[in-house]
Formats: structure tokens, C-alpha cells, sequence
């Protein structure tokens, strides 16, 4: 195969990223459940815990589903299942209506997460170049946040065209992130038919438990597996849980600074999200294109547990500036790098450690893992929230500091792999 080829379809890889982050909904979901519907903070934790619920059930069947039965097939449905919620989120109106839709987005999310960072792994592998998995992968994650990014533009501008318009607007950014969904859907089906990697054209619910009872014996057996697992879980569930509240934070400082003449405090507020989201995905793009960089200057393993400690003192900084919109954007500018930085090396650890026929599987274990303990913090901070929301955060400043604090006395040189132990 050509290297023309080979830039083609690792452009592909970057153009599913680009698209699948087109959710224009996305930099106003608390927003749209908070002022649209008046939903409290619990509530809102309640539906994100409902959802990484979901995808606990359904990681370890989807990863055995695309190792087993074909990645493009998976990916296709995972489509369809996001597509619906859409749909469902967009009728909205009731708490059990946004539960339904939840149930379906985190099908798609459980279908979706693990498997095409495991066909990109076979391609580099099948086309010997695997050498490169940290700077391919980081460069189709920059892709991603570039979708990020065009997304919170466009949300911008529709609310600019559209100033007449009240919030309950934001109910239709669900129907306009559709059209690249089904984008994307036609772009997985155009991949090699060699990524599929089918094993079984039938279904065997015989087979299918074995292999589910097999991958999570697997992970649970291999050490370098199962502790790079928990130190992936750990953060990616601890950002998951925090990330959105940048929306009701921005929403409760009063708009001191009117971007707008002529709009609500409402629209402004929309507005600056708008723009702090396009800024956070602009440089998490540079961060990710750039993380192999962060590595060639010292080891990856210190890299990422560097990062529980700055995340620690950014938790601690916003805590004490919740009212001070500068601060508040920057501090969640730098989350955003960090995690950037970090999740690129991580995958490629994981990636490293496992066998090539069960990475699906792992990675699937991994998000699984991620939302359990999304599904026990989500309402717990949402609750926190509600009393204080200055609080939240000094608590999980502390929990970082004790993550920082344990991986730097307890496990400083558990995370090698055999074969690293042997250079």
C-alpha cells in the first residue's frame, strides 16, 4: 500500500473524530437542563450516572461484539443508537423523557468507545507501522477537538442569527448534529473491509458469554493490564464527572463584560461558553498532535502522573474563583490540555500491554471501568454541588492529591510491561 494511501486513511481516521465531536449541543447541555427545564444539579448527575450505567452494562458485550463480529458492523449500529437519542432529546419536555434518551446515547457511546481506537491499532499494525501509534493516534485526536471546536463556532453563530429566539432553541442543536452523524456512519463503511476483522458471522450467546468472561479474565489477570486500567479509569471518570460544569458556573457569574449589545444575559452567557469552548478544543488539539513531543523530553509514566497533581491545583485554584470568569476559563483551558496530553499516552500503554486480539476488549474494559465510577461520583458531586459548589471542588482536589501521592510511593515502577522490564 501507497503512502498516499496510508495518509488517506489515517485521514479518514482524523475525519470520523472531526465529525463524531459535531455535537452542537454539547457546550449547552447543562445549560439546556438547568434553565430550559429547571432540572437541579442531583438531577443532572442522576441522568449522567444513568447513562455511564449504561455503558457498564454494555462495554465488555460491545468490545467481545467487535472483536468477535466486525468493528465497521458495531460502529455502524453505535450510530443508529446515537441518532435516536437525538431524536428523543430534541422532543424533551419531562426528566423520564431525557432518561430515555440517555439510555440510547449511552448504547451508542458503549458501542462506540474502545473500538475504533482498536481499528486504528490494526491498521498501523497491519501496515507495519505501529512504531508511530502515539503520534498517529494524537493526530487524529487533534481532529477530534478541531470538530469540538468548528462545533462551538457554529452554536455561536446560530445564536447570533438567531437572537429572537429564547433558550428552548438550544432543543433543536440536537437535530442539527444529526446530519454529521450520518456523515459519519457512511465514512466507517467506506474503511477496508480488512478492519471489520470478523470472527463469526453468527451469533452464539454461548460463545459470546465465554468470550465476555474470558476478556474480563484476561484484563483482571495480566498485572501491567489491569493496573494501567485503574490509572486510566481513575482520571478519565474524574474528568467526565467535572468537565460540563463550566456551563452552570458561566451561568451564574454575572455577564460583566456584555459581548453583544442588543442580546440577553442568557445569550451573552451562551456566547461566552461558546468561545471558552472553542479555545479549550483549539489548544487540547495542539496538545494532542503535540503529546509524543511531551515524551521524547522524559518518560510517558511520569508525564501522567504529573498530571494528577497540576489537575489537583486546578481543582484547588477554581474553588477559591468560581465568580471570576478569566479565571474559571483558563483554569478549565488547562484540564483540558492536561487530559489532551495525557489520554494520548495512555491508550498507547494499554495498546502496548495488551494482546492484539483482545485490544477491543480492553479498551471496552476501560471505559466500563470509567463509567462505574462515573455512576457513583456524577450524583454524589451533583449533590455536593447543589449545598456548595466551592466545596466540590477543594474535595476533588484532595482525592487528585491522594492519587499523586500513591502512584509516586506505590507504584513508581509497577506499570512496566515484561518486555519494558527486559530493554
Amino acid at each position: 500500500m501507497t503512502d498516499k494511501h496510508h495518509k488517506m486513511q489515517i485521514f479518514k481516521f482524523g475525519m470520523y473524530g472531526f465529525l463524531k465531536n459535531l455535537r452542537f449541543f454539547e457546550p449547552y447541555m447543562y445549560i439546556y437542563f438547568l434553565s430550559v427545564y429547571h432540572l437541579s444539579l442531583l438531577e443532572v448527575g442522576l441522568l449522567i450516572s444513568i447513562r455511564e450505567a449504561i455503558i457498564y452494562i454494555f462495554e465488555i458485550p460491545s468490545g467481545v461484539i467487535a472483536d468477535r463480529y466486525g468493528k465497521k458492523l458495531e460502529l455502524v449500529v453505535c450510530f443508529l443508537f446515537y441518532i435516536s437519542s437525538f431524536v428523543i432529546f430534541f422532543i424533551g419536555g419531562a426528566f423520564y423523557v431525557f432518561i430515555i434518551a440517555m439510555v440510547l446515547f449511552g448504547l451508542g457511546e458503549a458501542f462506540r468507545s474502545g473500538t475504533h481506537k482498536a481499528m486504528i491499532m490494526q491498521y498501523l499494525d497491519h501496515n507495519e507501522i505501529g512504531s508511530s501509534k502515539t503520534k498517529i493516534y494524537g493526530s487524529t485526536r487533534a481532529m477530534s477537538q478541531l470538530g469540538s471546536m468548528a462545533m462551538s463556532l457554529i452554536a455561536i453563530a446560530l445564536i447570533i442569527i438567531f437572537k429572537d429566539l429564547s433558550l428552548d432553541y438550544l432543543r433543536y442543536l440536537f437535530l442539527l448534529s444529526i446530519l454529521p452523524y450520518l456523515i459519519d456512519l457512511l465514512l466507517i463503511v467506506s474503511y477496508p473491509n480488512y478492519l471489520n476483522q470478523r470472527q463469526s458471522s453468527t451469533f452464539n450467546l454461548k460463545e459470546f458469554l465465554y468470550e465476555s468472561y474470558q476478556s474480563i479474565k484476561y484484563v483482571f489477570k495480566s498485572k501491567p493490564v489491569r493496573r494501567l486500567l485503574i490509572e486510566a479509569s481513575s482520571y478519565q471518570a474524574g474528568f467526565k464527572s467535572i468537565k460540563d460544569y463550566v456551563q452552570p458556573i458561566i451561568l451564574a457569574i454575572p455577564v460583566g463584560y456584555v459581548l453583544l449589545a442588543g442580546y440577553t444575559d442568557d445569550q451573552n452567557s451562551t456566547i461566552y461558553l461558546g468561545i471558552i469552548y472553542a479555545i479549550i478544543y483549539l489548544i487540547s488539539s495542539f496538545s494532542s498532535k503535540n503529546a509524543h513531543k511531551v515524551v521524547a523530553k522524559t518518560d510517558s509514566r511520569t508525564v501522567i502522573n504529573m498530571t494528577w497533581l497540576f489537575s489537583a491545583i486546578i481543582m484547588f485554584v477554581i474553588a477559591f474563583f468560581l465568580h471570576n470568569i478569566f479565571v474559571v476559563f483558563g483554569v478549565f483551558i488547562l484540564f483540558y490540555v492536561l487530559l489532551n496530553i495525557r489520554r494520548p499516552l495512555m491508550v498507547e500503554l494499554v495498546g502496548n500491554a495488551s494482546d492484539p486480539g483482545k485490544r477491543a476488549s480492553v479498551l471496552s474494559v476501560e471505559s466500563q471501568m470509567t463509567s462505574l465510577l462515573v455512576v457513583v461520583f456524577a450524583p454524589l458531586l451533583g449533590f455536593i454541588a447543589d449545598q456548595s459548589m466551592k466545596w466540590m471542588f477543594i474535595l476533588i482536589s484532595v482525592i487528585m492529591v491522594g492519587f499523586f501521592v500513591y502512584n509516586m510511593f506505590f507504584t513508581k515502577h509497577k506499570f512496566q510491561t515484561k518486555a519494558e522490564k527486559q530493554e
